[in-house]
């Protein structure tokens, strides 16, 4: 991720430092803008009792209460002291996979929502009816057991698919050597498996049945 900008005359927020001709204000550094994210995905999709956070069935939560909860409860608070609201509506605006939704003063998840949760959370998804061809990355040694059951969610409510082989290979590469398989969207749909639109890029499916892995490749 990359440092993001306010700009001073627009206010508009940017990845650049300059923008309508004048430096702009920093706003978050990469390094902070990443443990910030990934923290905001941990709490909203499997842990938000550990910042004394309720969700919705939607997903749904006060982004006051967000703030209040990574400043005050959670366990590293001292890490993010410097948290405010807008910091949290800006790592959403700008987020590349767009895995937060902003409602007025509520935010949510899109996607990657665990079991753990203790409920399910329930979005309305559209579904993709366009796609063809589809991307899941793993790490390598995952491999032999998708080949033989094929792709599971695990812990997740939905297993995670990506209509770009780049952010396949980027979800895969965290785990170790990555590797990504190519599923047949098609055969998807005539086994009776529904897929979901999460974001531009992401796809969810309730499970991704061996016949429908056309061939894998490592990045």
């Amino acid at each position: 991720m990359r440092d993001v900008y306010k700009c001073r005359k627009c206010g508009r927020y940017v990845e650049e430092p300059v923008h309508c001709g004048a430096r702009a204000e920093l706003l978050m550094s990469s390094r902070d803008r990443l443990a910030l994210s990934k923290l905001v995905s941990y709490l909203l999709r499997h842990d938000p009792a550990g910042a004394g956070l309720r969700l919705g069935s939607e997903g749904w939560v006060s982004i006051s209460e967000l703030v209040r909860g990574i400043k005050e409860v959670w366990v590293n608070k001292n890490r993010y002291g410097w948290v405010t609201e807008e910091h949290i509506k800006v790592l959403a605006l700008l987020d590349p996979k767009e895995r937060f939704e902003v409602n007025g003063g509520f935010i949510r998840a899109r996607y990657g929502h665990s079991r753990s949760l203790g409920f399910k959370v329930v979005l309305n998804y559209e579904l993709d009816s366009e796609s063809r061809v589809l991307y899941h990355g793993t790490a390598g040694r995952n491999l032999q057991l998708i080949l033989r059951e094929g792709i599971k969610p695990m812990r997740r409510q939905y297993v995670h698919l990506t209509t770009d082989e780049g952010v396949a290979c980027e979800t895969g590469a965290r785990h170790g050597r990555a590797v990504v398989l190519v599923i047949d969207a098609e055969c998807l749909r005539s086994s009776g498996i529904d897929i979901f639109k999460a974001s531009k890029v992401i796809r969810l499916v309730k499970y991704v049945p061996t016949k429908c892995i056309k061939k894998y490749f490592s990045c």
